[in-house]
């Protein structure tokens, strides 16, 4: 049964903040050749996406939000190869799709953008972009297929449907090479127009892409722009970017190099208003100060070139502060001049500040104020972290969850059955009120179960463990001993009859804590030790959803043999902990007695 939770952001007084979302009728038409960089919108994979998110001068939509990576390999525009750890090598692409002499004229026309990581997830229908090319439109689009080959090659999908149905490019053949780092490329129909959108997926699942390239047919004369990096100037102390415009050659017929008449004339307004030869003639370089849309359109001899026009905009995005977490103490730094340091606490009111000590636990968020003169004021990407205030576990503490689960009045569409949603859920210690100090969930979310056979008891509402969200404290010197109780159905398939596909896990810390005795009949029970520090349980990624009925946390002083037959039944490896010198877990007579 398809199962909906709930998600709680009141358990610390915790504030999420809600971004307006743009829709297809946002994006900017793609009238001219366009680079998108991936890198500009994830901020090297540090950035999360955010579902009807605009990037790219407002050409590109990101319809889902979805994931990024820092790890999926670069591409070297200069070069046309990938950093393969270290290693440079040639990119890879299909000889029927590109070829070679193509792969020379891009990287002879696009070089100069270098090298940038495959940063942005495509996922078929679940993730998805969106842009307005016009007919004739080249895309090519570099990215990371994961070493597929065949009828497996990870590659682009192209549709006119956000689902991703009814495909405009075909999916690839049994005898495609291996696609690894490569570059792809598709011809937009003839249907386009600048105001049809354009999905891109992927095909057979996760891609990651540095690049898309679109090179559009542009009337003759049109000339080409680039906005450049940012820069700063230390005797006026400003930042600024640079809109390069390159005039075109105009051809009587943009096909026949022979019909060469010569260069045009380039003027350009940055008030909006379309350019005319009472303009500012171009000649240099364009200095922007603040995020400004530049239009230029070009002449030849006098006389207008239709068509033959193009805009450049220079937006100015800054990296989050680097934020450093000490304990309770959080530290803020920027590298960036003119700027000062913001950051909240609790769904207080920003505050300006670099550093910050929290009495309780909680998420720090910080960002950067940058001031341009009387030019422009900008906020940098913010970034957060999680300061835990805890106190060490030294009693024993039991926390289960409560709650009922109601029907939402939907049904799912496969089943036709009610579909249920967690209220009332919370957290409790010992049976009472939640504790903050002994734990900290910054994001809970709760399942339903409502098939008894899965149910612990007549449990009905259980934690999800989707993500690192329980955290807990053992003091120094000190061990405690975990039992966590997950329902019936927290494994990959609990009917199956092999035993493989009939084990639960959990993940603390990274390490993972297990027990393959699990059957529709008994609730599945995974027994462990932590030693000091503070730990944080996450999702196991190879198992289905984690539904957490309780968690036990016990102090344990010389509890022996049980401690040792514990970590080897959740498949750990025992540790050894010194307390006032001397070893206690791991020398024990039969007995259970610590041997000296």
């Amino acid at each position: 049964m398809k199962k909906i939770f709930t998600t709680l952001f009141a358990l610390l007084g915790m504030t999420v903040a809600v971004n307006a979302q743009s829709t297809v009728d946002d994006i900017k038409p793609m009238l001219h050749s366009q680079v998108i960089v991936f890198d500009n919108y994830t901020g090297n994979g540090t950035v999360d996406r955010v579902k009807g998110s605009l990037f790219a001068s407002n050409y590109v939509l990101d319809l889902n939000g979805g994931s990024i990576a820092t790890n999926k390999g670069s591409i070297n525009l200069a070069t046309m190869s990938y950093d393969n750890k270290g290693t440079m090598t040639p990119l890879e692409y299909q000889a029927d799709n590109i070829t070679p002499a193509e792969i020379e004229a891009l990287q002879a026309k696009y070089g100069k953008y270098g090298t940038h990581i495959n940063s942005l997830r495509l996922k078929d229908k679940q993730d998805v972009i969106a842009i307005k090319p016009t007919a004739g439109s080249k895309i090519y689009v570099f990215g990371q297929g994961n070493n597929k080959s065949g009828t497996a090659c990870r590659v682009p999908k192209f549709s006119k449907s956000a689902d991703m149905s009814n495909p405009l490019n075909a999916g690839p053949t049994g005898d495609w090479t291996t696609m690894n780092l490569y570059v792809y490329k598709f011809e937009v129909p003839s249907d386009f127009e600048g105001e049809t959108p354009l999905y891109i997926g992927t095909y057979n699942g996760d891609a990651f892409f540095s690049y898309i390239i679109v090179e559009a047919n542009e009337p003759a004369g049109t000339p080409s722009v680039e906005v450049g990096d940012l820069l700063y100037d230390e005797a006026n102390k400003l930042y600024y970017k640079e809109i390069v415009c390159t005039p075109a050659d105009f051809l009587l017929d943009p096909t026949d190099p022979g019909s060469y008449l010569g260069v045009t004339d380039v003027y350009y307004t940055t008030d909006g208003s379309e350019p005319t030869t009472a303009s500012t003639k171009y000649t240099e370089p364009i200095k922007c100060y603040k995020d400004m849309t530049v239009k230029f359109q070009a002449y030849f001899e006098g006389e207008i070139c239709e068509g033959a026009t193009n805009e450049a905009t220079a937006e100015f995005k800054f990296n989050a502060p680097t934020l450093t977490v000490d304990g309770a103490t959080a530290t803020i730094a920027t590298e960036y001049k003119n700027a000062t340091n913001y950051y909240t606490f609790g769904g207080a009111e920003a505050v300006a500040g670099n550093t910050f000590t929290a009495t309780t636990s909680g998420t720090f968020t910080a960002y950067t104020e940058i001031k341009n003169g009387d030019y422009a004021t900008w906020k940098s990407n913010p970034v957060s972290k999680p300061i835990y205030v805890i106190d060490p576990i030294n009693e024993k503490k039991v926390l289960t969850i409560t709650g009922t689960a109601v029907e939402s009045g939907e049904y799912d569409e496969t089943t036709g059955l009610p579909i249920y949603e967690a209220q009332d859920a919370q957290l409790l210690v010992n049976g009472k009120d939640n504790d903050p100090c002994f734990y900290l969930v910054p994001d809970a979310k709760f399942s339903c179960i409502v098939d008894a056979a899965y149910q612990i008891g007549e449990q009905q509402v259980y934690l999800q463990m989707d993500k690192p969200n329980l955290t807990f404290k053992v003091a120094e010197g000190e061990t405690v001993h975990v039992k966590v109780v997950v329902s019936k159905n927290s494994c990959k398939n609990i009917t199956s009859d092999k035993v493989d596909e009939k084990k639960t896990y959990v993940n603390v810390d990274g390490t993972v804590y297990g027990n393959e005795d699990i059957t529709v009949e008994n609730g599945n029970i995974i027994e462990f030790d932590m030693e000091a520090g503070i730990h944080t349980f996450q999702k196991y990624s190879g198992t289905g959803n984690i539904h957490v009925s309780s968690i036990e946390f016990t102090p344990t002083e010389g509890a022996g043999i049980q401690n040792v037959e514990n970590a080897e039944a959740a498949k750990v490896a025992p540790k050894k902990v010194v307390k006032n010198g001397q070893i206690m877990i791991g020398d024990f007579n039969i007995a259970g007695q610590r041997v000296k």
